[in-house]
């Protein structure tokens, strides 16, 4: 069984880069925990659709930071969740998904996600064909945001992203994100972490982003 690492938050070996002091924000003035888990497998490749794709699209929804250093895939979560038009806090999806101090495991986080999503016709499956490969990385978002109006959440490695070049220390730090926007002509994707002293909104290459993911890189949305 092939296997992916999805975990809930930054790690305790890290440290912020000086200059990085707004990690004192909120409740993010921890200092972030690592949680190594195993993600659930995937079942079958899952394709993306063929449909009328616009080329490009954006979803407004309820930006969240996690509330906990280790709450990034419950705040990951209720974010994609919200544009399905359910209001679900992090701290449920955390007790549902058995989160703990070391985070969350793929295995149980995707079964919840799929309580609240397959009433309303869709499926959560996470997928291995994303990372490092950014054509396909940028397809499926387009189906999901462009088509299906759903944000999908990504599994990446935080050290690797962009906004934390320079600021975070450490390797292999497990990190989850949320997609919900996309351009197909700049080949770029619009994110929102959760992670409040280097996160928020950013809209990066798909190329870049390819390259941060884990190998079981994204929990894609289909219709059920």
């Amino acid at each position: 069984m092939k296997y992916g690492r999805w975990i809930a938050a930054c790690a305790a070996s890290i440290a912020l880069a000086a200059g990085s002091a707004a990690v004192a924000q909120g409740a993010a003035a921890d200092s972030p925990r690592a949680a190594y888990a195993p993600h659930d497998a995937a079942a079958a490749p899952v394709r993306v659709a063929p449909a009328a794709v616009p080329s490009s699209a954006r979803l407004t929804f309820k930006e969240q930071y996690q509330v906990t250093t280790y709450y990034c895939i419950p705040a990951s979560g209720a974010m994609s969740l919200s544009t399905f038009g359910l209001t679900v806090g992090q701290k449920t999806l955390a007790k549902k998904m058995k989160t703990t101090t070391r985070g969350t495991k793929g295995a149980d986080a995707t079964p919840v996600l799929n309580t609240y999503a397959k009433p309303h016709g869709y499926t959560y499956t996470t997928v291995y064909d994303v990372a490092g490969h950014p054509s396909t990385l940028l397809s499926r978002v387009a189906y999901d945001v462009g088509v299906l109006k759903k944000a999908p959440t990504i599994a990446v490695w935080m050290e690797k992203l962009p906004w934390n070049k320079g600021k975070v220390k450490g390797s292999r730090i497990g990190h989850g994100i949320v997609a919900y926007g996309y351009d197909e002509k700049t080949g770029t994707i619009t994110v929102f972490d959760p992670w409040k002293a280097t996160g928020g909104i950013h809209t990066v290459s798909a190329a870049s982003l390819s390259g941060t993911l884990q190998t079981a890189g994204m929990r894609y949305i289909s219709k059920a």
